[in-house]
């Protein structure tokens, strides 16, 4: 699927044509969500995987997730797995934890179980689902961001049950001065909160509470707007009480320099 004409994709791909390869180029860019939702239309197989163009699978990632797909009797299910975050100061493996027995998919997604990531983690080049959940429950083609993760709140609201495969199987990219649909947004915290509301009804209040106070607070913070923590902390503290880790790091993101978050991240 190529979002757009993109002369130099093009030309690449052709050089592949002796390959079982269909190439999809939009006569425009429709953005993230609907140019997968095309790519979903004009698959054939019983299963779907992504693949965006600065991500990297390991070789046998298909092999391994279909494993544990395929050993289940049911197919409304959503093939996660753990994920290499690269970046220019050090690699990060997450998530640590698959969801436990029971566990709420909005708690194992947004309730922090450490200082820099959360429990969870939805990142599109990870998904292996099945064609048919796709085309039932497609991307919401009107996001610029958060497509994955509100595809699979919703998806799991559908009825789907997370499978989550714990061995990284693929690496995103992070390039600290690197621009693009996701750096365009940091700050934006007012469309965090709209979405975030948007969504409420696919989330218990304590992950509510949560996502509200880390996401929306954090995207205040790096725009040093103090209206938008006033609103997240409004927010949730109409909704739930706060955990006091994610109070501290509401505070953490306001008072710490991001390159000094950087450092401890990294170590």
């Amino acid at each position: 699927m190529v979002d757009g004409p993109d002369a130099a994709t093009e030309r690449m791909l052709e050089a592949w044509s002796d390959r079982p390869l269909t190439v999809v180029v939009n006569e425009r860019s429709m953005g993230g969500g609907e140019a997968r939702n095309i790519g979903v239309r004009a698959a054939r197989s019983e299963w779907v995987a992504f693949l965006d163009d600065d991500d990297e699978w390991l070789p046998h990632k298909l092999t391994r997730q279909l494993s544990d797909l395929e050993a289940t009797s049911d197919r409304r299910v959503v093939g996660l797995s753990q994920l290499i975050t690269r970046s220019p100061n050090a690699d990060f493996i997450g998530p640590r934890e698959a969801p436990r027995e029971g566990e709420p998919l909005s708690e194992y997604l947004f309730i922090r179980s450490g200082w820099f990531k959360g429990g969870g983690r939805v990142q599109t080049s990870t998904l292996v689902v099945p064609r048919g959940l796709m085309l039932e429950v497609p991307f919401d083609a009107t996001l610029p961001r958060y497509q994955e993760t509100d595809w699979v709140l919703r998806a799991a609201h559908a009825g789907a049950r997370l499978v989550m495969t714990m061995e990284p199987l693929s690496i995103w990219y992070v390039e600290e001065s690197r621009t693009g649909i996701t750096r365009s947004f940091d700050g934006d915290w007012r469309f965090a909160l709209q979405w975030i509301r948007e969504r409420r009804h696919l989330m218990t209040p304590r992950a509510y509470v949560s996502l509200v106070l880390v996401r929306v607070g954090g995207l205040a913070a790096a725009a040093r707007e103090p209206k938008g923590a006033w609103m997240a902390w409004r927010e949730a503290t109409g909704v739930g009480r706060p955990r006091w880790r994610d109070v501290a790091l509401l505070l953490g993101k306001w008072v710490l320099p991001p390159g000094m978050r950087r450092r401890l991240r990294a170590r």
